[in-house]
């Protein structure tokens, strides 16, 4: 009998720090937000003053204790792009819309910095996924906008093929002539 009740004290105990620990983790993770937001609010602060270094800090600061929200992410994305570093915005706002992969600006902003990187296709591609994600949110402003940007892709992949194929021709004819010269 005195066993069954220190058992049933030990699992009251337990189940009851159990609950504090969970109780703790969530407040936890309500504060590790509003740090996060503190951060961003920081972050944006300091673009406007022009420490960009500083921003950056407080943007990946900000991701770290609040993976889940976009915005530290889309403006890392844009200062990556401000600094011409195309290929490292591509791998960045890739990894980003594999973490949020319902964000139409996410998919917008990559789709911009593959084609600022020379990527035509996956530039068309994002851009397309984010024309149909903000058209299924009701988002007509940023639908259009994508759809403009969708053309504008299209005719520039367009023009390099026609410049890619003249220049095949062109390298046709120079080894054609070069195999059969005239005499």
């Amino acid at each position: 009998m005195l066993r069954g009740v220190l058992l049933l004290s030990l699992v009251l105990a337990f189940t009851g720090c159990q609950s504090k620990s969970v109780e703790n983790t969530v407040v936890s993770q309500n504060d590790q937000k509003d740090a996060a937001k503190k951060l961003f609010a920081q972050g944006v602060l300091m673009l406007q003053q022009q420490n960009l270094k500083g921003a950056v800090e407080s943007f990946q600061a900000s991701i770290k204790l609040d993976p889940t929200d976009p915005n530290a992410y889309l403006i890392m994305g844009q200062i990556l792009l401000n600094a011409q570093q195309f290929d490292q915005a591509v791998q960045f706002l890739d990894q980003t819309a594999k973490n949020f992969p319902n964000n139409g600006a996410v998919f917008y902003m990559l789709s911009i910095a593959n084609r600022m990187d020379g990527k035509i296709l996956p530039a068309v591609l994002a851009a397309r996924r984010s024309f149909d994600l903000n058209k299924a949110d009701g988002n007509q402003e940023m639908a259009q906008k994508t759809a403009i940007l969708l053309e504008e892709l299209i005719k520039e992949g367009q023009a390099m093929q026609a410049k890619e194929g003249s220049s095949e021709s062109q390298e046709k004819m120079i080894k054609s002539k070069e195999t059969n010269p005239k005499k």
